[in-house]
């Protein structure tokens, strides 16, 4: 029985037998490069399960907080705030990961559309802004993507 049966956890576990267990069974190179294959999958996915809502929410935080500084700026963005008006009457307030999703989809559309009315009014300093939210994305991305490498590749 696990002790900690979280989404993290089982994967992990899953990732586990097929390592230790079913990988030196397997003498096929095909079969092994798909083995090796499925645990980079198996670990990104417990990596990801394990924070992806947490993630999510503070992407959304962070991305309406930079759509409301936009909307609040001289450029007066009408997009930007019909996109805000979606995200608030849209939003909703389960942690279910599809209505996260949901959410975060909603957020997006009000960095895109924030976004883009600085870079056309050519404002530096709103662009830059928006940029660093969508380097941040990367980085997170990237976090997950961990040792991720080209199995059978090399």
């Amino acid at each position: 029985m696990l002790s900690r049966p979280t989404t993290e956890q089982i994967l992990l576990d899953c990732r586990a037998e097929l390592l230790n267990t079913i990988a030196p069974a397997v003498t096929d190179p095909a079969v092994s490069i798909a083995i090796q294959m499925m645990e980079n999958v198996l670990r990104n996915c417990a990596t990801r399960s394990a924070h992806e809502i947490a993630w999510m929410a503070e992407e959304i935080d962070r991305m309406v907080a930079y759509a409301e500084h936009v909307a609040a700026s001289a450029l007066q963005p009408a997009a930007v705030r019909d996109a805000l008006d979606r995200c608030k009457q849209q939003r909703s307030s389960s942690l279910h990961l599809d209505d996260v999703a949901h959410d975060y989809h909603l957020a997006s559309a009000c960095l895109s559309a924030a976004l883009d009315t600085a870079m056309a009014e050519g404002n530096a300093p709103l662009a830059a802004a928006g940029r660093a939210i969508i380097e941040q994305r990367v980085a997170t991305e990237l976090q997950i993507m961990g040792e991720w490498s080209f199995v059978g590749r090399g």
